[in-house]
């Protein structure tokens, strides 16, 4: 069924288009039902949603009346039912309560988003993007979905709405999108805004969790909760149910019960510390459960000393433990406990023109240093894939310049620390250091050579059994064990930020028209976003660094499957490259694994 709207297509029988919101259903249908007697507050259109393009919503507009048969109960809205100034329409009621009705809406006013930087933009009369000024392409806009929660209580969802109005930002923080208040039946309702797919909660998982995953959660729990501290905000309340999973990725949610600390209480040091240690408190409880099923501490535990006094003291004792020093602590305990005495790492790598391509524009570049002092190995390494765009002396050259910045910046930088004894440098700057001066020499070639050359890049720092890794573009990064294949990075093009909005699916994705448009890349600009990601390594565990000429050709279970299969991380490289051929080699293809062994 075709949306006469937007043009989109949608399943036979559908009552509301997937992508704009517009009405399928037939045109006899009886026409909107508009009040404008009186101020509006909320609108409605009977049980349908308009067929015109859908308006923004207006600055200061009017209104239309109250909806229509006022009840004294707390009676759920219709489908068609418009909010917040005409933006969110109502297109089907989940669950209604006593206290909470909670609905499927979808935002009228559409988003763009540019194929150069990814940026959203809601500016319906712009013909450039605001973030990079590139000219909008004539990709249709896209209308996203949300869920809503209703509720009659005047401070249902008060305290969250505080901390929407701080413009928090931070990664381990899960927000609602929008809060506002509303009569549509004549008297006040409050109404939170958040994604259309709930994650799953942590109170839902299978106890006990894996120690080392439960740890690894609790560092970026423990991040988010010194961010939230730092602005003087406690949770107060902590259990399970505040933490979702996304992905593997743990996220502070359910926050409307914070308190922000008033000004009076932050005077008093002590009686601050006391509150805020409360927090602390609560995450030890909720990563014990996690692993134990238990939230009281026993001896009989199987953790390391260190961890059970860290634990010890989070949980029983009455001193004050900050989210800070508890997160340094917990950390240290995660790498006592993933990282190895004696590590050594196996590296394996290949690059191939495949079937099409007459110029392989790709390149692979690694550094590795080993010491071994008292018996104890301790490997350093930087590994680099890059994926040239531009063609003959431009994309080769563009990846090619990439590589050899980032290796020449780890001989003269990374060495020393090794041979020296000099400290290491913290590696997390230092990576986004050598990824920008990587970006500023192709910036500056690209310029001088008067080409569009350019590149995607990732980049792995591997300190012992500990792995940094950065990319740009859509080249990947691959964690893969005994248990299965999970990608670390994240591709920045617009198939996945369409994934991430809901508007695709990951199967759509793999075929879509526009899969390879990218909006970002090294070189493009003078200076360019890098996104980290940490990984620990396990025994046995290895990262796939890749081009999208192998990620774009075979699954990623047939890529587990060949990796699994190989005899070494070379005879894996080997037979994956081959795999990549056989399914068409459409692209050039470059796999580097680089795999922990004790």
């Amino acid at each position: 069924m075709k949306c006469s709207q937007c043009g989109s297509e949608n399943r036979v029988g559908a009552r509301f288009c997937l992508q704009c919101g517009n009405d399928l259903g037939p045109e006899e249908e009886s026409a909107p039902v508009v009040n404008d007697s009186g101020p509006r507050t909320a609108s409605m259109t009977s049980d349908t949603i308009p067929q015109e393009d859908p308006p923004a919503p207006p600055a200061n507009g009017p209104a239309t009346a109250p909806l229509p048969n006022l009840s004294a109960a707390f009676a759920p809205l219709p489908a068609g039912a418009l909010l917040f100034q005409d933006r969110y329409a109502v297109l089907e009621v989940h669950s209604t309560g006593a206290q909470i009705n909670e609905y499927l809406v979808v935002d009228r006013v559409p988003v763009w988003v540019c194929e150069h930087c990814g940026n959203a933009s809601e500016a319906a009369e712009e013909h450039f993007c605001e973030s990079c000024g590139a000219e909008r392409s004539g990709a249709a806009p896209l209308n996203l979905r949300y869920r809503l929660h209703e509720s009659i209580d005047p401070q249902a969802f008060a305290q969250e709405a505080q901390l929407l109005a701080m413009r928090l930002q931070h990664p381990g923080l899960r927000l609602s999108t929008t809060i506002f208040t509303e009569a549509p039946y004549g008297a006040p309702r409050q109404y939170r805004v958040v994604p259309e797919f709930p994650l799953p909660s942590a109170a839902t998982l299978p106890i006990p969790q894996e120690v080392n995953t439960v740890l690894t959660w609790g560092v970026a729990l423990g991040q988010a909760l010194t961010y939230l501290h730092r602005h003087q905000i406690t949770l107060q309340t902590i259990n399970p149910n505040h933490v979702v999973l996304d992905g593997k990725v743990p996220l502070w949610t359910n926050l409307n019960r914070a308190y922000i600390i008033p000004p009076a209480q932050r005077a008093t040091g002590e009686a601050l510390n006391e509150i805020l240690s409360r927090d602390v408190q609560g995450l030890a409880t909720v990563l014990l459960y996690l692993m134990t099923g238990q939230t009281q501490l026993t001896t009989e535990m199987p953790f390391s000393s260190r961890l059970k006094t860290l634990l010890y003291q989070g949980i029983n004792t009455p001193q004050v433990l900050m989210a800070e020093t508890f997160t340094a602590e917990l950390e240290a305990c995660l790498d006592e406990l993933r990282h190895p005495a004696s590590a050594t790492l196996i590296v394996g790598r290949r690059s191939d023109v495949g079937r099409v391509r007459s110029l392989n524009e790709d390149s692979l570049l690694t550094v590795e240093f080993t010491s071994v002092f008292k018996s104890v190995s301790e490997p350093i390494g930087l590994f680099i894939v890059a994926d040239g765009m531009g063609g003959h002396e431009a994309g080769d050259v563009a990846s090619e310049l990439t590589a050899r910045v980032m290796a020449q910046r780890a001989s003269a930088e990374l060495l020393p620390s090794l041979a020296l004894g000099k400290p290491f440098p913290e590696w997390r700057n230092w990576l986004t250091a050598a990824v920008q001066s990587a970006n500023k020499a192709v910036h500056e070639q690209r310029t001088a050579a008067g080409t569009d050359m350019g590149n995607t890049l990732v980049a792995v720092l591997v300190r012992g059994g500990r792995a940094l890794i950065a990319n740009v573009g859509d080249s990947r990064c691959y964690y893969l064990d005994a248990d299965g294949i999970r990608q670390i990075s994240v591709d920045h093009s617009l198939v996945e930020r369409l994934v991430a909005t809901g508007q695709i699916t990951r199967d759509e994705a793999a075929h879509h028209p526009q899969r390879n448009v990218i909006y970002r890349v090294i070189g493009d600009r003078s200076k360019v976003e890098v996104d980290l990601f940490e990984q620990l390594l396990d025994p046995g565990g290895a990262l796939l660094l890749c081009s999208d000429g192998l990620s774009g050709m075979i699954s990623n279970t047939d890529i587990w499957q060949i990796w699994h299969a190989a005899g070494s991380p070379q005879e894996a490289c080997d037979a994956l490259v081959k795999a990549a051929n056989e399914a068409g080699g459409e692209d050039n293809i470059t796999a580097l694994i680089v795999q922990m062994v004790v």
